[in-house]
């Protein structure tokens, strides 16, 4: 009875909906201690699956869609390792991160080079903006991987 009020009570502060199969099945088990580890276990889950995302994280999921963990980040620093050119001039970046960015639109472009150290952070509207470490000159960039 103590673990089926624990269980609810977990439910009810995390938000969770309970109608997950998890519980149920160990509602069937007849063992006392079974049953009652069985409820720890689903119970040490939900706390997994509902902590806040770390640090790296939210730097490996910046620029994915806004379901992402890295809601609450402005910004990454990353090294150019790579700069392939599009036939229409775009140039897509691999970063040392592993994450590939691609330029978006042509207007003040800086100059970049694989090694050196770049900032992305969040634009207008949902958008991405990337500029050299020390340096004003911008442009718009997508995130593809």
């Amino acid at each position: 009875m103590r673990a089926a009020l624990l269980i609810l009570s977990l439910s009810l502060l995390s938000g969770v909906s309970m109608a997950a199969s998890g519980w149920q099945e160990c509602r069937q088990l007849a063992n006392d201690s079974q049953r009652l580890a069985c409820y720890d276990e689903y119970a040490a889950m939900l706390e997994r699956k509902n902590r806040p995302p770390g640090k790296e994280e939210q730097k490996a999921a910046f620029g994915l869609p806004k379901t992402s963990p890295a809601d609450e980040l402005e910004g990454i620093q990353a090294v150019i390792r790579k700069i392939e050119k599009s036939a229409r001039g775009q140039r897509t970046l691999y970063l040392d991160n592993g994450q590939i960015w691609r330029q978006l639109g042509s207007s003040s472009q800086p100059r970049l080079k694989s090694g050196k150290q770049i900032i992305i952070e969040r634009g207008a509207l949902g958008s991405y903006v990337l500029k050299p470490v020390n340096s004003n000159r911008s442009m718009r960039v997508k995130r593809l991987h």
